[in-house]
């Protein structure tokens, strides 16, 4: 048996192998879609009902906002020179 033979057998026994194999996963997929549903359906009275009551939806309340003459200062720091003289030369990190 020559080598180019031995390869062509077995590129063909694995060719029909994944071909049955693909076969078979199609009829089962086919054979789950169309089954029939044997699910009873449920009339509204037979559905189990809470034992609790709900819990009630309350409201939010509104948020509060601050009033004009809250101070919000940086506590002595200025926003303007906020690097340090080690942070001069660096690149900024995203």
């Amino acid at each position: 048996m020559n080598p180019s033979a031995a390869i062509s057998l077995t590129q063909m026994l694995l060719s029909w192998t994944l071909l049955g194999v693909l076969l078979a996963w199609m009829l089962f997929c086919a054979f789950l879609a169309f089954r029939p549903l044997k699910a009873e359906k449920r009339e509204l009275a037979d559905l189990p009902t809470p034992s609790g009551a709900f819990p009630a939806l309350v409201p939010q309340t509104p948020l509060r906002r601050l009033s004009p003459s809250t101070d919000i200062s940086l506590g002595g720091m200025s926003a303007v020179s906020a690097e340090s003289a080690s942070d001069v030369g660096a690149a900024p990190v995203a």
